[in-house]
């Protein structure tokens, strides 16, 4: 642990401003020996390390000692730093640390490799770049140096763990070392978190959101499920979108409980950590549900689960999924509105599949209270739109910049059904395993194989990832198809694995109509 000194919180009593960084200095001073983080018990065979336990003192120390490590190496507020961690206990206090120095923190995920983290460097200059030494059989870290090595804004690249490559600096080693006393509190200037999202012929859109919306998104989650300082939150979504950071940064942070980081997805080690760790609250797909209740979990003596929320995914929303899974718990519905930002409802006990409310959504005491979240349609059918005090936005005139009202375009569709939303796909993008993805991103990936003539993206729905991807490509006279070849071609140049086709269909020609545009739901004819 790290052997800061106890900080200075005079500056955060209780009658003080209500921040993300006063709020962990609270919980140290009047819960210490509270456990504040949990990591993974998979933690050795993903990262050869011992998973870590920390009270809330240890997580304030170390939020401070990271802190002084950003202010040491002259980051300056305001300054942008790209995070790619797992969901270990350092991701959260990564993020508060970089907050405690005045930083915005870009999160990526884990699976981004060379061309997408040139992509992210390329849009928002970042100043450094934070990963891990070793993970799952990679070197995030070595990535993230060679990816600094082609970009003049970034000074540094920090990574923690004991292996870290040459040209990396160890934030172990750094937290250990004393620096001086506690850090003052720096005001950042800007977003305080990036995160990313797609559209239409933009790869990678920029999400800002400010230390305030992710407050009002844990607030949302404490007054959906009743969150108190007694409850630990088992979150098995990256901090990198709006469930992970709805499930478990935000609520972690307002409501003062434990936060049980799970990396997604081991199946079994997901049980272990709901029978061990004391969890009472949680949420995954509901294939995911149907299988814990088939296995007997809830009805197990260890399981203290009192509320278990199901995630929707786009295409089961779009697709009519079905019904909740029947738990005897007290549920809650999880929807994420195109990377924008999670509505936490509880399930209605006449649940018929799911569906979003139209207008403002409204929680506090008796079902009314504050609004956190407005829905609106952009014609009686047409792009779902999202306002509040949870909803980041886009660089200004971007494909989600607010407009005059404020509303934010969620890149989802929807139409109107008894004063409900029900969504609709579109089919110009991808969602993949808790990512959207630009269709057209794809198609040009698989036409650039040397191999293909024409080649386009396609996507059937799956009750887990959400859309399973598969490639239809028209090969060169003669040559061999082989989705391996493709796997390799795309490996090599830095692309993220789960944007490799599951299968691939052969066509004579991919439909495409007068200007061009493939025609997907032709495509799908075929299959």
């Amino acid at each position: 642990m790290s052997t800061a000194p106890a900080p200075d919180t005079t500056a955060f009593d209780d009658a003080g401003p209500i921040t993300a960084d006063g709020l962990l200095r609270r919980r140290a001073r009047q819960k210490s020996g509270a456990v504040a983080l949990i990591d993974p018990p998979n933690r050795p065979t993903l990262a050869r390390t011992a998973p870590r336990s920390l009270r809330y003192a240890d997580a304030n120390d170390t939020a401070d000692a990271l802190a002084r490590v950003f202010i040491g190496l002259g980051l300056e507020p305001g300054d942008r730093v790209v995070l790619q961690l797992p969901n270990f206990v350092e991701a959260p206090l990564a993020i508060l640390g970089a907050w405690r120095a005045g930083l915005t923190v870009a999160l990526v995920p884990m699976l981004w490799r060379l061309t997408e983290l040139a992509r992210v460097c390329d849009a928002i200059e970042p100043s450094a770049l934070i990963g891990i030494g070793h993970f799952a059989g990679e070197a995030p870290a070595e990535t993230l140096r060679d990816v600094a090595a082609t970009r003049l804004s970034v000074r540094f690249v920090l990574g923690f763990g004991e292996d870290v490559p040459d040209g990396v600096i160890g934030l172990d080693e750094a937290m250990a070392a004393e620096m001086g006393a506690a850090p003052s509190p720096r005001v950042p200037r800007g977003a305080s978190l990036i995160t990313f999202t797609a559209r239409a012929g933009e790869p990678l859109v920029p999400l800002l959101r400010y230390e305030d919306e992710v407050l009002a998104q844990g607030a949302m989650a404490v007054l959906s499920l009743s969150l108190d300082r007694a409850d630990t939150i088992l979150n098995p979504y990256p901090l990198t979108g709006p469930v992970g950071l709805g499930l478990g940064l935000a609520p972690w942070l307002i409501g003062g409980a434990a936060l049980v980081q799970h990396h997604p997805f081991d199946y079994a080690t997901f049980v272990q950590q709901c029978l061990t760790s004391g969890a009472t609250v949680t949420a995954a797909p509901g294939a995911i549900l149907n299988e814990l209740a088939k296995d007997g979990l809830f009805d197990e003596l260890q399981c203290r689960l009192r509320r278990v929320g199901r995630v929707w995914s786009a295409p089961e929303l779009s697709e009519g999924a079905n019904p909740s899974p029947v738990i005897e718990r007290p549920g809650f519905d999880l929807y994420p509105l195109g990377d924008l930002a999670s509505l936490m409802l509880p399930t209605p006990k006449d649940a018929a599949g799911p569906s979003l409310p139209h207008g403002p959504v409204q929680l506090g005491e008796d079902g009314g209270g504050t609004t956190f979240l407005e829905t609106r349609l952009a014609g009686a059918d047409g792009d779902l739109l999202v306002r509040g005090p949870v909803v980041p936005e886009g660089q200004p005139l971007g494909p989600v910049a607010r407009d005059a009202d404020g509303f934010v375009a969620t890149g989802l569709r929807a139409h109107m059904s008894q004063d409900r939303l029900h969504l609709k796909r579109d089919p110009a993008l991808v969602y993949h395993g808790g990512f959207t993805i630009a269709a057209d991103e794809l198609d040009g990936l698989y036409q650039a194989f040397p191999g293909f003539l024409d080649a386009a993206s396609f996507v059937l729905p799956d009750p887990i990832v959400g859309d399973r991807l598969f490639g239809a490509v028209a090969p060169v006279p003669g040559a061999p198809v082989s989705l391996e070849a493709l796997h390799r071609f795309l490996m090599e140049r830095g692309v993220a694995p789960y944007k490799v086709p599951d299968k691939l269909l052969v066509v004579k020609e991919i439909p495409r109509g007068a200007d061009g545009e493939i025609l997907r739901d032709a495509l799908l004819r075929q299959v």
